[in-house]
């Protein structure tokens, strides 16, 4: 098994993790922690990159888009291509080619590769042995766009959180998340949202049967790999918090284009 350690900022500490270091102080809330795991595992994650001493960029990036669909910013959902909008949510993009789909007990995801692009910057995380960073400025990265469909015949309240869906390479050797490009330009630019919400407004989010919303995330690139995708949507309670008895969990795996 690997042995890595992340820098303390505060007082330049080392700190003993698995397989993997932090190179900077936490720059955002949210960003997965990575830790290490010496064979390959599979599972789920939120956007990343798969470690360069294994990795191979096998296709050329584009910088091609597709934007959103229009849709009222009031009243009820509207139709954005197959796709009903709820009222608080972003156009739905349809762009890209449909990889596959998941389905939970309450929800349907819909998988769409839209674009590829490359990193704006360093990611936080390095491999210990390999010296190497888990996404350099440069290499390739994917945009997956997610298109969330209430598919029962009851109304989901949902938190700031939405969903949260996640992918990991089949073959990555790390436990938790692959690092992602965390600029929000790429996003823009390829017509893409991480948020899936319109600004202003606020919680309970309510998604009524048959109402979708889309939410997208990147993460390093390799044409052909198998990705496992998956889902975990959990309802608000009256009371504001997540009801975690109502959660509800559906995955897939893919092959990226």
């Amino acid at each position: 098994m690997l042995v890595t350690h992340r820098i303390n900022p505060i007082n330049g500490g080392i700190v003993r993790l698995n397989n993997v270091v932090k190179i900077t102080s936490l720059a955002a809330a949210g960003l997965l922690a990575l830790t290490a795991c010496g064979g390959a595992t599979a599972g789920s994650t939120t956007g990343g990159s798969e470690s360069s001493s294994s990795s191979s960029a096998s296709a050329s990036p584009s910088a091609s888009a597709s934007p959103l669909a229009s849709t009222s910013s009031e009243g009820a959902g509207t139709s954005s291509g197959s796709y009903k909008v709820a009222a608080w949510a972003l156009p739905i993009s349809e762009a890209g080619d449909k990889l596959g789909s998941l389905k939970g007990e309450s929800f349907s995801v819909d998988i769409y590769q839209v674009a590829t692009d490359v990193a704006s910057k360093d990611s936080m995380f390095v491999d210990k042995e390999t010296k190497e960073n888990l996404l350099k400025k440069g290499d390739p990265v994917v945009y997956l766009n997610y298109v969330v469909t209430n598919t029962s015949s009851a109304d989901i309240p949902l938190s700031h959180s939405l969903v949260t869906p996640k992918a990991k390479y089949l073959d990555w050797k790390y436990l938790g998340g692959m690092p992602s490009d965390s600029s929000s330009d790429g996003y823009k630019k390829h017509g893409l949202s991480s948020t899936g919400t319109k600004l202003k407004e606020k919680a309970p989010f309510v998604l009524k049967p048959g109402e979708s919303f889309n939410i997208a995330e990147n993460f390093g690139y390799t044409a052909g790999k198998e990705t496992e995708i998956s889902a975990t949507m959990t309802p608000q309670d009256a009371a504001g918090d997540l009801d975690h008895d109502k959660k509800d969990k559906a995955e897939t795996t893919v092959t990226l284009k």
